[in-house]
């Protein structure tokens, strides 16, 4: 028996949308506090980057967030494998 595509499909859907709403909502903050305020925020980021900037840390906390992500996607994948019944196909 093979296992369905399915969860993994809505999983990703679903990481997806979360990290749209999540997107839209920090765009919205921002355009209510004006031009004047973002770019001030992003002066504040740019002094920071250039202060502690480095490719080791860079490295760690990419591999650190990337498992994250997957771990999360694989618990989200099986919760659906859970909820959504699998289909068979009679031959």
């Amino acid at each position: 028996m093979r296992e369905s595509k399915t969860p993994r499909v809505v999983a990703a859907a679903f990481l997806g949308l979360l990290f749209g709403t999540y997107q839209h909502f920090k765009q919205v903050r921002w355009l209510n506090a004006g031009r004047d305020a973002f770019l001030a925020d992003q002066s504040r980021y740019f002094d920071k980057i250039t202060q502690t900037h480095s490719a080791g840390f860079m490295l760690i906390a990419g591999v650190i967030l990337a498992a994250v992500v997957f771990g999360l996607y694989e618990a989200i994948a099986f919760g659906f494998a859970k909820m959504i019944p699998p289909v068979e196909v009679e031959e």
